[in-house]
């Protein structure tokens, strides 16, 4: 992989923005698509197919064949309100693989005694 498209890639996934390596299987040249960016024809149907769906594979376009591997930031959950149901559904949430955010601006509810290792924020949800 061109160390460049990885650095981008890597800062994509970092900020939690989606984004297609496209690979040129004829001539290995890579290049990065991030979500918003406008490309033409069969193949940016099939760029615009693989942000939608995440999956990744081989399509053909344009008289070539090109690789798009999907990177799309992983789901998470944020429960509006530190109240007894979200008490149950954040350990959940976490065993199955989501990472979990609490909003509620009621700090007496939205505590890390309630909460171990879930990300809260006190604030009120806009």
């Amino acid at each position: 992989m061109d160390p460049y498209a990885l650095k981008i890639l890597n800062a994509e996934r970092r900020a939690r923005r989606a984004a297609i390596l496209v690979t040129d299987l004829g001539d290995g040249r890579d290049r990065i698509v991030r979500e918003g960016d406008q490309v033409a024809g069969d193949l940016g149907a099939a760029i615009a197919r693989a942000f939608r769906t995440g999956n990744s594979g081989s399509v053909e376009a344009e008289g070539r064949t090109f690789f798009l591997n999907a990177h799309l930031p992983q789901p998470r959950l944020v429960v509006i309100g530190a109240v007894h149901i979200s008490q149950a559904l954040a350990p959940m949430a976490k065993i199955a693989g989501y990472p979990v955010e609490i909003i509620d601006p009621r700090t007496a509810f939205a505590t890390p005694d309630r909460f171990p290792d879930v990300a809260l924020h006190a604030e009120w949800p806009e």
